[in-house]
């Protein structure tokens, strides 16, 4: 690495980098060992089979379908990355090998010349799969491979290509160059990581200013173009690299006017977004679309363009608020979705139809959110903890380990299901250091307590609550989040038209026959309408009216596949019968 390549940009939080975190016992242990068995079961044959068979080579194995049905290109650098990311964090070396022998085998059918045959679309998914090869497997080898397919890129990608407009809304004169503004971020983190100019001066060529000039002063642009919202909102992580390697605050400040953008006009309670793939004017579309479409969110995607957004700003700003999207995301889009099936059967859209809703599979195997599905789920190692010189920050409350300069910190929890987290604290000697935690914005009345005496510490909604002492080993912090129920509109312009949440969590009603949608009196209290059961996050309904079925809320994502179910409610509306 050369002094060009350090980064300008300012952090003041870091991520782990996959290093010293484990996840414990839970939910999102089993969500990521599933997919480790999954991806890892899959046949390197049928995944290298189209780029053999196009470069001339036996091609061994049976191929994929759908998408990935000429070669799996699509998701290939995407597959790379989620191995080796997972792999890091679950200390899997036979998953990373796997990713390897991956790379080994598509390297055999690269052309001397580098060009790979991949458009911008899939170049850029390459891209980060060799550069998490190189980062988090230590694979020199991936080096010279991305030297050479971004050196061909550079001569022969058209740079004609158009701004994402209401028609062309991935971008792009054609396919060959849509979402072209992706490109950037990983471009980025290969100069960030070699120092090679070739990747900063070609990461440039693709930056996105005449998009991201609107939310350059303010968070609320005079014009929202209808664009293609995943990739829009991941065109902010390329500014977000941007402001790493220039230092540049104005790519800050687009970063943390869109992020308030889109938080305040365009996502659903879950935290997904883009009806129709579609950003919306705030108009009350947002409302509208649970009318009129049943594909409401890219979930794999989504969650993993917003996880990224939040964790860079979390790391440039230091700013706890970042958290709340992640945590969001966490239990109602990627922890509520149906995991990706040996056969490419994908969970792709969040149904949140107002008519009631299904979690199902996407019509085509294999799609794009195959691979940001593997990407998502291995990332949970890298959103729980951050840390600085002076200490650990604590984002989520998750069965979880984490060690850090002689400190190891193990946190107990069931939450959400429980109100509670216990951290125990082992250190290799006393140390003095802060704990922060954050404090999510739902969250009133936060306490902490420190070998079971109150800590008297603040903690208000939104903020990290901190406790600098010297710890030593066998010290126990006990934290408890106040939850309670809630709604939630879909936007302003449908205050009735709401989720019902509990803390972090959405609540979805079961909806498998004669059963009728929650509502309440005009002016009645939520909790009025909703009595707590036996089993943790359940609620039944008090019905104000004979009914033959039980009547019940609890999490979505609890909701298997196929299950019909109601996300949002028209809680004044009358019943039809």
């Amino acid at each position: 690495m050369n002094a060009n390549s350090v980064a300008r940009g300012k952090t003041i939080l870091h991520p782990f980098d996959y290093d010293g975190v484990r996840l414990l016992p839970g939910r999102m242990l089993d969500q990521v060992e599933n997919a480790r068995a999954m991806y890892g079961a899959m046949q390197n044959d049928d995944i290298l089979k189209g780029f053999r068979h196009n470069a001339g080579l036996p091609a061994p194995g049976n191929g994929m379908r759908g998408w990935c049905r000429d070669t799996s290109g699509v998701i290939f650098g995407q597959l790379l990355s989620g191995m080796v990311r997972m792999g890091r964090g679950l200390g899997d070396g036979a998953l990373i090998e796997k990713a390897v022998m991956l790379m080994e085998g598509w390297a055999k059918t690269l052309p001397a010349d580098g060009d790979s045959g991949m458009r911008a679309y899939e170049f850029e998914k390459l891209v980060c799969g060799l550069v998490d090869l190189y980062q988090y497997g230590g694979v020199y080898a991936a080096l010279p491979l991305l030297e050479r397919a971004t050196a061909a890129a550079v001569r022969s990608f058209d740079r004609t290509r158009a701004l994402a407009t209401n028609y062309q809304f991935q971008g792009g004169a054609d396919r060959d160059t849509r979402e072209w503004y992706t490109l950037p971020e990983n471009l980025y983190r290969a100069y960030l990581l070699t120092g090679r100019e070739l990747y900063q001066q070609f990461a440039d060529e693709w930056l996105y200013p005449d998009y991201w000039a609107l939310f350059a002063a303010t968070s609320e642009p005079s014009e929202i173009v209808p664009v293609h919202a995943y990739s829009h909102v991941n065109s902010f992580n390329s500014a977000a690299m941007a402001f790493a390697v220039t230092g540049d605050d104005r790519y800050l400040r687009i970063c943390t006017n869109a992020y308030d953008f889109i938080q305040r006009t365009q996502c659903y309670a879950t935290g997904g977004f883009g009806p129709d793939e579609r950003l919306m004017p705030p108009d009350g579309s947002l409302g509208r679309s649970l009318d009129l479409y049943a594909g409401h969110a890219e979930i794999p995607c989504g969650t993993w363009a917003g996880t990224k957004l939040s964790r860079y700003l979390m790391g440039y700003t230091g700013e706890a608020r970042y958290g709340d999207w992640i945590e969001t995301t966490l239990y109602n889009a990627i922890g509520a979705a149906l995991p990706t099936e040996p056969d490419g059967r994908t969970y792709y859209y969040g149904d949140y139809r107002i008519s009631s809703g299904l979690k199902q599979y996407y019509w085509h195997e294999w799609p794009c959110c195959s691979g940001t599905y593997i990407q998502t789920v291995a990332d949970y190692h890298n959103i729980i903890y951050f840390h600085d010189d002076a200490g650990i920050s604590v984002n989520l409350y998750v069965p979880s380990e984490v060690r850090w300069h002689g400190v190891t910190l193990r946190q107990e929890t069931e939450f959400p299901e429980a109100e509670t987290s216990t951290i125990h604290l082992t250190v290799d000697q006393p140390a003095a250091f802060a704990l922060r935690f954050r404090v999510p914005r739902w969250c009133e009345g936060m306490s902490i307590s420190v070998n079971g005496q109150p800590s008297g510490v603040a903690a208000p909604a939104g903020t990290w609550a901190s406790i600098e002492r010297c710890w030593q080993s066998g010290d126990a912090i006990s934290l408890r989040l106040p939850m309670a129920l809630r709604t939630l509109p879909v936007d302003r312009q449908h205050p009735n038209r709401v989720a019902i949440l509990y803390g972090p969590v959405v609540l979805a009603q079961d909806e498998a026959c004669c059963r009728r949608p929650f509502t309440l009196q005009p002016g009645a209290r939520l909790e009025s309408g909703l009595k707590c059961d036996s089993v943790p996050l359940r609620f039944n309904l008090v019905d104000s009216m004979p009914e033959r079925h039980r009547r019940w809320l609890e999490p979505l994502y609890r909701f298997p596949g196929f299950w019909p179910h109601w996300v949002y409610f028209d809680v004044t509306a009358p019943p039809l019968y």
